[in-house]
């Protein structure tokens, strides 16, 4: 009789509510928010600098009006420095742990006998003519070794740093002006909340959440979120202070209060 091969199904769940449909969108979430990240990059590095200062204007006062911004984004970066740095020594310890460890446990545990073993072999290796490729071939798999351990390591540290997403999420807040505010806020919130489903948003709410990176979507939403009480408080303020639609606004000192939607809910309705 002939055999007959036995066949292998791999059942695959199909998403079943619009949550679950949204969950499959995360990458390309992901990848809309970094080009908005990248078409203003600039921005998110120079704040008060020279570059951003239009002719004539007082260099002095754009850094005041600016420095509380800065302050945030300076302990934004130092907390990215201080991930990377902690990669690069992970880097360091793993690569010389995979280089040396192997032959020094071996030599530590077979004594004079194994050492003297390794070492006729690198003889014999070098004799041959093959031991450059040893040496080549070991070397490249210890540093990619080693430099993947570091990356992996900067980035779970780095997503794992709920300062950085909490300081992110409140440049908007933030006294003074804020550059980064006004080149992002227009078209993040455009994303956060027109371009991307509310079902998105609800898997937050999950007790057991399957997004990849709960820190950072939270952190992506407070910033959107914070970027409308920014405007709400600037189109207040300008009303307040008889200035125009388009007049930019000095944040008093305090910030944008955080609850300043409930605020102007009361002011209106009383």
């Amino acid at each position: 009789l002939p055999s007959i091969g036995r066949a292998t199904y791999t059942i695959t769940m199909e998403p079943r509510t619009a949550m679950e449909k949204e969950l499959l969108k995360e990458s390309l979430y992901k990848n809309r928010v970094q080009e908005i990240l990248r078409k203003h990059k600039g921005f998110l590095s120079s704040s008060y600098n020279e570059d951003v200062a239009n002719e004539g204007d007082d260099i002095e006062l754009l850094k005041k009006q600016y420095s509380s911004e800065r302050k945030i984004i300076d302990r934004i970066i130092s907390n990215e420095r201080s991930a990377f740095l902690s990669g690069l020594a992970l880097s360091g310890v793993v690569f010389a742990s995979v280089r040396f460890g192997p032959r020094y446990l071996a030599v530590k545990l077979g004594g004079i006998e194994k050492a003297r073993a390794l070492k006729e072999a690198d003889d014999a290796a070098r004799k041959a003519g093959t031991r450059w490729i040893q040496q080549g071939v070991s070397f490249l798999f210890e540093a990619s070794f080693g430099a993947w351990a570091g990356y992996r390591g900067y980035n779970m540290i780095s997503s794992q740093n709920s300062n950085s997403y909490d300081e992110i999420a409140k440049i908007p807040l933030c006294a003074g002006k804020s550059i980064v505010s006004e080149k992002i806020c227009s078209e993040w919130v455009d994303l956060v909340h027109n371009e991307m489903s509310k079902d998105f948003w609800k898997n937050l709410d999950e007790e057991d959440c399957r997004l990849k990176d709960k820190g950072r979507w939270k952190a992506v939403l407070g910033f959107a979120d914070n970027c409308m009480k920014r405007k709400a408080f600037e189109n207040s303020y300008r009303k307040q202070h008889g200035m125009k639609s388009d007049d930019p606004v000095d944040v008093p000192k305090g910030g944008v209060p955080t609850d300043i939607l409930q605020m102007l809910r009361k002011q209106r309705s009383s």
